[in-house]
């Protein structure tokens, strides 16, 4: 498990003081409604929205310093991206199950996945709708992953220089002797600066200097129609086949507390933040 990365993609911060308290739970948006004969009725959110709530005591002012800009929006209106130590792995949960909704090409459907070459498709299972699958017609198909949190990212996933990733391919290629996968990096404006690859199912490796974003691509590395589930793409460890996906959303700061810690110039933070739709947080 790694550190807590916090801040813009680019430029977040690692803070390796471990939180004094650390609540990740999701808003269900559950309301119960109780009738006058006593039956309950229960309604909720279509997506539960994240929320997190950190504090620390004597946290380094370095770190301190970072935590206020943020809260305080010194370096821009957001969003901000929170790299959760406690979450193994940063697709979304339908992405990592290679499912989605049935007949849709957005992101909620057929667009979570593209390939990157021009042989090669992806498309809604025929048999199974709302799974979906990857068809190589020969060893150079490949297909890559996107980013379904953020219209602005571009379809990337946020990064900074530094931090560890590693991305484990679908169950049905990681079967494969052929396939092979790697981790695409990108500028700031998305224009491509280097790739991390590797044979075999597993790569791992750190975020060179000057990437903002990251694509993480499979290989099968032969002809035939693999289903999509099992993926896993993480930050700060190694990536496992089948762990379920907690998604990388936008976040905003809701709540603040800065305290002046004795001695000085250590300082107690607390911050909360809470899952946004827009750019703007």
């Amino acid at each position: 498990m790694g550190n807590l990365w916090i801040g813009p993609p680019g430029a977040m911060t690692e803070i390796d003081q471990a939180a004094k308290s650390f609540d990740r739970s999701a808003d269900l948006g559950v309301t119960e409604f109780k009738s006058l004969g006593g039956r309950v009725t229960v309604t909720r959110a279509a997506s539960p929205v994240r929320r997190l709530k950190l504090s620390w005591d004597l946290l380094a002012p370095a770190h301190a310093r970072a935590l206020d800009r943020i809260a305080r929006r010194i370096g821009g209106p957001g969003p901000v991206y929170v790299v959760d130590p406690a979450a193994a792995n940063v697709l979304a949960p339908a992405q990592a199950e290679g499912t989605g909704t049935a007949g849709a090409v957005d992101i909620t459907g057929l667009a979570q996945w593209f390939k990157t070459s021009t042989t090669g498709a992806v498309s809604e299972s025929t048999t199974v709708p709302g799974t979906f699958v990857h068809t190589s017609a020969d060893a150079t198909s490949s297909l890559a992953w996107r980013y379904t949190g953020t219209p602005g990212s571009g379809g990337n996933f946020p990064v900074s220089p530094g931090l560890q990733v590693s991305f484990h391919a679908p169950a049905a290629l990681a079967a494969l002797g052929t396939v092979s996968v790697g981790i695409d990096f990108k500028k700031a404006d998305g224009s491509y600066l280097g790739t991390l690859a590797a044979t075999g199912p597993l790569v791992t490796g750190t975020v060179p200097a000057g990437a903002v974003y990251a694509t993480p691509t499979a290989k099968p590395g032969t002809a035939g129609t693999y289903a999509l589930a099992g993926a896993c793409f993480t930050y700060g460890g190694t990536a496992q086949a089948g762990v379920p996906g907690d998604g990388l959303p936008p976040m905003s700061v809701t709540g603040y507390t800065d305290t002046p810690g004795r001695p000085l110039p250590y300082r107690s933070i607390g911050i909360d933040l809470v899952e946004v739709s827009g750019a703007a947080g």
